[in-house]
């Protein structure tokens, strides 16, 4: 995989606790930004109910001033709760339109049991916002534990981290609603070196929301 010019030897996955802060996604070094955020609680113990009782994956394209996200929620019953949710998602595709200018966004909200990437891997894409509502969030590797040599290789060892993950690496992930924006291969510059991070292991039961730009 062909790298650009080395990278300063600072952090590439930096935590904030503002949305505000998401800016520093732009910092050529940052190839990952969380902020984490208060859990809302009635909204986390609806939708931990909507994740153990529905088996649903939403793909939908939606103008950014579009109320219903494109009919994103459908699947669900008209309620409280998911009148607050509906409100919730709006709020994330707004922050995500105002940082990068889109006016159309890619949308995908399902319930999953069982790892869809389940290798680490990087994502042709410029930059993807994730937030996991209920189960294990998505994992991820800073810059300085990854062997991007190894991306796509063969299983090594015993395959939990297939080689990438450096000796004494630690395993990061996304807490409970912690919005994550992930930079892949296809920003500007950023070639080589797109956000390294797989789907959470095991068969936990998760709700997943992801957001791209169209």
């Amino acid at each position: 995989m062909p790298l650009s010019a080395p990278r300063p030897t600072l952090d590439s996955c930096v935590t904030v606790s503002e949305a505000a802060d998401l800016v520093v996604i732009f910092e050529k070094h940052v190839n990952l930004c969380v902020w984490e955020r208060p859990v809302d609680e009635t909204l986390a113990q609806w939708l931990r109910e909507v994740c153990a009782t529905h088996d649903f994956l939403e793909v939908r394209q939606a103008q950014v001033e579009d109320a219903e996200l494109g009919g994103l929620l459908s699947p669900l019953s008209e309620s409280p709760g998911r009148a607050r949710f509906q409100q919730e998602l709006a709020g994330l595709v707004e922050l995500y339109a105002d940082l990068f200018g889109a006016e159309r966004v890619g949308l995908r909200l399902g319930t999953l049991d069982a790892p869809m990437c389940p290798r680490f891997h990087v994502d042709r894409v410029g930059v993807r916002m994730l937030c996991t509502y209920a189960g294990p969030g998505t994992e991820y590797l800073e810059e300085r534990d990854a062997r991007r040599a190894r991306l796509g290789a063969p299983a090594e060892g015993n395959g939990e981290t297939d080689g990438i993950a450096r000796p004494g690496a630690v395993t990061r992930h996304l807490a409970p609603f912690a919005v994550g924006l992930l930079k892949g291969e296809a920003w500007p510059d950023n070639e080589g070196y797109g956000v390294v991070h797989r789907s959470p292991p095991g068969s936990e039961r998760r709700l997943l929301l992801s957001v791209d730009l169209l």
